[in-house]
C-alpha cells in the first residue's frame, strides 16, 4: 500500500462526510487496493485532525456503501471491487422453479432484517438516515431498471443493518443478501403489466421504512420491514410467515 494523501479537515461541518470522500478517492485512484488494511483510528484522527468518533463514523459510512469490510478484532479493509451496472437479464426458469433454499433465505432475511430495523430507528441519525434515503432515490430510473437499481435496493438494505450498530447482525445480512443478487435482479428484470412494476414497489416499500426511521418507530420500522421481505418473497410465489 503506497502513502496515503491525506489533510486535516479545513471546514468543521460534515467531517465524517470529507473523511469518507477522501478515503473513497483513495480507493477509486488506487492507491488503497482491495484488499489492503486501513490504517488504525489513531492514524486517521491524528492526520484528519478530527476525533475518532468521527472517524468511527467516516468507517461506518464506508462499510454501508460497499467499500469497506470490518473484520472483528482486526481492523477495517478495502472491498473487492463492486459488480460492473449492465442491462438486467432476463429472468432464468430455475429461478422459478420454487427452491426451498431460497424461500429459507426469505425466512432468514425477514428475521433478521426486521431486527435491524428496529433497532436502526432507536439510534437512527441524520448521516445514517442520509445513506439509507440517498440508496432509495438511486433506485429511481426512466427507461429501464438496470444493474444499478439492483445495487441500489441492496445498498439501502445494507445501510439499514449498518445503521442497526449491531455489526454481527450487519455481516449475517451482508453475508444473506449476496447470494440473492441474481433473484432481485431476475426479478427486476421481468416486463410486462404484471410484473413491470416490481422495482417500484420495493422502492415504496423502502419509502415507509424511511418514514418509520424518521419518527425513530422502531415498532413501525421491525412490521414493515418484515412485511416487505414477505411481499418480496411472494412476488416470486414464496409464502412465508413474519411474526
Amino acid at each position: 500500500m503506497s502513502e496515503l494523501k491525506v489533510r486535516p479537515v479545513e471546514r468543521r461541518p460534515h467531517l465524517a462526510e470529507h473523511i469518507t470522500q477522501s478515503l473513497s478517492a483513495e480507493i477509486a485512484s488506487g492507491r488503497l487496493r482491495a484488499g489492503d488494511r486501513l490504517p488504525t483510528e489513531q492514524f486517521l484522527s491524528e492526520n484528519f485532525g478530527v476525533s475518532r468518533n468521527v472517524v468511527r463514523e467516516a468507517i461506518a459510512s464506508l462499510r454501508a456503501q460497499g467499500l469497506i469490510e470490518t473484520r472483528q478484532g482486526i481492523g477495517a479493509f478495502v472491498a473487492g471491487p463492486a459488480p460492473a451496472v449492465e442491462p438486467l437479464q432476463p429472468i432464468r426458469a430455475q429461478l422459478l422453479e420454487g427452491d426451498n433454499t431460497i424461500r429459507n433465505m426469505f425466512e432468514v432475511r425477514a428475521a433478521l432484517e426486521s431486527q435491524a430495523a428496529a433497532l436502526a430507528a432507536l439510534s437512527m441519525t441524520p448521516r445514517k438516515l442520509k445513506l439509507i434515503q440517498d440508496a432509495v432515490e438511486r433506485m429511481r430510473y426512466e427507461e429501464a431498471p438496470s444493474g444499478a437499481t439492483v445495487n441500489a435496493d441492496l445498498d439501502f438494505h445494507r445501510a439499514v443493518a449498518a445503521a442497526s450498530g449491531n455489526d454481527y447482525l450487519a455481516t449475517m445480512i451482508r453475508t444473506v443478501l449476496e447470494p440473492m443478487r441474481p433473484l432481485i435482479a431476475a426479478s427486476f428484470s421481468r416486463q410486462g403489466p404484471m410484473f413491470g412494476n416490481i422495482p417500484h414497489a420495493a422502492r415504496g416499500e423502502h419509502e415507509d421504512l424511511v418514514a418509520a426511521f424518521v419518527a425513530n418507530d422502531a415498532a413501525a420500522a421491525r412490521t414493515i420491514m418484515g412485511q416487505h421481505i414477505v411481499s418480496a418473497a411472494s412476488r416470486f410465489g414464496y409464502e412465508i410467515t413474519f411474526f
